[in-house]
């Protein structure tokens, strides 16, 4: 509301409440001209009100507007994370399920982790892909290929 509009409103209401005063003290009976005066102060009361109702529905509308754009982001977000997630968790399970392979076959792991083998492996390169088959099952490939 403008500072034009509020002062307009107080002073629509000190007339309001003048009136309402001159009429308590009993001075003489109103006519239907005095309460033509109040009618027309408490419309433009109303009017005045309505104008700033209009102001704080289009308040309203833009909050809830930009609450909107903000919870969409946040749910993009969201999904993005949970996608990492899951790629994460399924590269780890890759990486488990291999380890277990690998002590099924009687390979010793502890004693070839890459903090001993750095310089053999150096020249490889290590790719673990994670496929979700339609029956919800999760295939791993595992590639090692010479780097050029």
């Amino acid at each position: 509301m403008t500072k034009n509009k509020t002062a307009r409103c107080r002073d629509m209401i000190k007339e309001k409440k003048k009136m309402a005063a001159w009429v308590a003290k009993g001075k003489k009976k109103p006519t239907a001209k005095d309460y033509e005066g109040i009618i027309k102060i408490q419309e433009r009361i109303i009017k005045a009100r309505e104008h700033t109702f209009k102001i704080y529905d289009g308040m309203i509308a833009h909050i809830a507007e930009q609450f909107e754009l903000e919870s969409s982001r946040m749910e993009k977000e969201i999904e993005a994370a949970m996608r990492d997630r899951n790629e994460a968790i399924r590269r780890y399970n890759a990486l488990h399920q291999l380890g277990q392979m690998a002590k099924d076959c009687g390979i010793d792991l502890s004693a070839k982790l890459p903090e001993h083998e750095q310089n053999k492996w150096k020249d490889f390169k290590f790719d673990i892909n994670a496929r979700v088959l339609e029956s919800g099952k999760t295939k791993f490939t595992a590639t090692v290929k010479k780097k050029k």
